[in-house]
């Protein structure tokens, strides 16, 4: 008789033994997925010769930094835009992310600096050393098989290139694309495009593709500012007030001192600030010191912006649920390691000049530099009108140059008086158009104020145009006219320079080259003096508006070279607007400092 129907198959199947031992089992399981933070927090190890504070990596210190790492896993993201400010751990945060890339899900991988030159240099001195101290790196690191700028792992690579260098970008397919410092690459590679789109062609073939681009900021038009604001989120990292809660991001504003401090002379004051500054709430008003700072940025948290009226930032819901790109934008003021006092002081050393300032907006509020033309206005130049008459010399001066501009068929020139501490007269000014009318003014006795007369100490004229006839012409007024050319680039050594003709007819006749921009600077410098001051740059009565407008024709711009550069330019402020007198101030001040007029004394000898 058979069994009854509900208990069949109660019996157990036979068992057998496993031929694999537990441990030999786990290790078989794959492999838990860690958030790139607490990957970091377990495996990296910062080394002695790059770190101020090496020993285990620690989230915790620079918490503004964990969302980003831990959002690199968002299967859905696509590029990472980190627009930083300076000593807030930017390059750490891309060395963690490959780390986590060699460790966890390698793939191929490129990363680009603005040179070769620095790429060699991070591998050596940053990557090689993360890779040694992290024992789960070096682990995976098939050290006999890499190069310098090519290291190899087990199921991966990472190249290391100069934005400089556009075959070696366009070379191979990769899966992770990391960018350091793209304000600084060149705006084209060779002759090829753009780098950073060169290099983003190479992710193309991987679906599960991620690009993370970092620097701070140079210009608005510049390339890190652009993306975060073509994010589909761009966010701010909100802390709370300590005293009323409010959410508010760290700006420059907010950075305060004692009033009296204004008062002080400057190096006393920057002396002051660095301990006594603090941040007001523009809230409640409280005032924040840098002890509450880190209990703050424990409570911070990344949100989504909008700019309010009063230009403060305010979060904001964002309308993407699920973006392919994200955009962080934070300043140096939430920096561990800078004190608001530090903060302040660099304000202070850096308000008064536009280059070192701009490096203040870029590398620490993390703004990008919107180019204001330093522009000079001919009423300012009327309004140095001084009571003396025109071709008189006035009193006190001690030096009269002359400046002249060279045209194809006609030639401006200008005369200037000049004194102690750099103050100067206009003495005359014109158009002629013979060489012979130049030897009238050069040979001229000019009428002084205080009695006698004085004759021109030297004069430049360009040489720009009609190049052999002012040779010749000053070749036949060695003791007075020196032939010039302006350098479109800025003089190294000294903002006049000299050398000696080679042409033998000009018997080593000397020619002298021009720094214009700094003597453009000088000017507009002066003119910023009240009238009749020390060190002021002034005109006579009746002055006319063509010579003022002249003066003010061109403006002073920053501009992007393209080697990725920034620096100070002289511009037309329109096309075909005259500057000739300014060229020619331009050549009359060079040759007063070269007859060395910051010599001059009160008192002649």
């Amino acid at each position: 008789m058979s069994d009854p129907p509900s208990k069949r198959g109660a019996e157990k199947a036979p068992t057998h033994p496993s031929p694999w031992s537990s441990s030999e089992l786990r290790a078989f399981r794959p492999p838990k997925k860690l958030n790139v933070s607490d990957w970091a927090d377990r495996t990296r190890v910062l080394d002695g010769a790059s770190s101020s504070m090496p020993g285990p990596w620690r989230t915790a210190r620079t918490p503004y930094l964990r969302e980003i790492m831990d959002s690199f896993r968002d299967r859905r993201l696509k590029k990472i835009v980190l627009c930083f400010g300076t000593q807030l751990g930017k390059s750490e945060t891309i060395l963690n992310l490959i780390g986590y890339v060699i460790d966890q899900d390698p793939g191929p991988a490129l990363l680009v600096y603005p040179t070769d030159q620095l790429a060699r240099s991070i591998s050596k001195n940053r990557i090689a050393p993360m890779l040694i101290s992290s024992p789960a790196l070096l682990e995976k690191w098939n050290i006999d098989q890499s190069e310098n700028l090519e290291l190899q792992f087990q199921g991966m690579y990472l190249a290391l290139v100069g934005a400089n260098s556009p075959s070696k970008l366009a070379s191979r397919p990769i899966r992770y694309l990391f960018y350091d410092e793209i304000d600084k690459f060149p705006e084209r590679s060779g002759a090829d495009a753009n780098p950073i789109d060169l290099a983003a062609e190479r992710t193309k073939n991987f679906a599960n593709s991620k690009q993370v681009m970092a620097s701070s900021p140079t210009l608005n038009s510049g390339p890190i500012w652009q993306n975060y604001l073509a994010a589909q989120v761009r966010k701010k990292y909100f802390v709370p007030c300590p005293q009323c809660g409010a959410p508010l991001t760290l700006e420059h504003r907010g950075i305060k001192w004692p009033e009296e401090l204004n008062s002080l002379p400057a190096e006393e004051r920057e002396k002051r600030v660095l301990t006594e500054a603090w941040y007001q709430c523009p809230y409640c008003g409280a005032h924040i010191d840098d002890m509450q700072k880190y209990k703050m940025l424990q409570a911070g948290e990344w949100r989504p912006v909008v700019q309010n009226a009063e230009g403060l930032w305010e979060p904001a819901a964002s309308s993407v649920k699920r973006p392919e790109s994200v955009g962080y934008n934070i300043s140096s003021l939430y920096s561990p390691w800078l004190t608001f006092g530090q903060v302040a002081q660099k304000f202070l050393k850096s308000k008064d000049d536009p280059l070192t300032f701009m490096n203040y907006q870029n590398g620490w509020l993390a703004e990008p530099w919107t180019p204001r033309a330093a522009t000079m206005r001919s009423d300012a130049v009327l309004a140095l009108a001084l009571p003396y008459d025109p071709a008189v010399v006035p009193r006190g001066a001690q030096l009269l140059t002359c400046g002249v501009d060279v045209q194809q068929d006609h030639f401006y020139y200008v005369v200037r008086a000049w004194g102690p501490r750099l103050t100067s007269w206009l003495v005359d000014y014109g158009r002629f158009e013979t060489w012979t009318e130049l030897d009238a003014i050069l040979d001229r006795p000019w009428t002084c104020e205080d009695g006698g007369d004085m004759l021109i100490n030297l004069c430049f004229v360009d040489s720009g145009y009609n190049t052999a006839e002012v040779y010749e012409y000053c070749a036949l007024h060695p003791e007075v006219a020196f032939p010039s050319k302006g350098s479109s680039q800025a003089l190294t050594r000294a903002p006049i320079s000299e050398s000696v003709l080679e042409k033998p007819e000009f018997g080593g006749m000397k020619l002298f080259i021009i720094d214009g921009g700094y003597y453009k600077n000088f000017i507009h410098g002066r003119l910023q003096r009240p009238a009749g001051s020390p060190g002021s740059w002034n005109c006579f009565d009746g002055t006319s508006r063509e010579y003022a407008d002249m003066i003010c024709a061109e403006q002073k711009v920053l501009e992007k070279t393209s080697s990725g550069k920034i620096r100070e330019v002289w511009q037309l402020v329109a096309e075909h607007v005259p500057n000739h007198y300014l060229d020619c101030e331009v050549y009359a001040a060079a040759a007063a400092k070269r007859m060395g007029v910051r010599h001059l004394t009160d008192e002649v000898q």
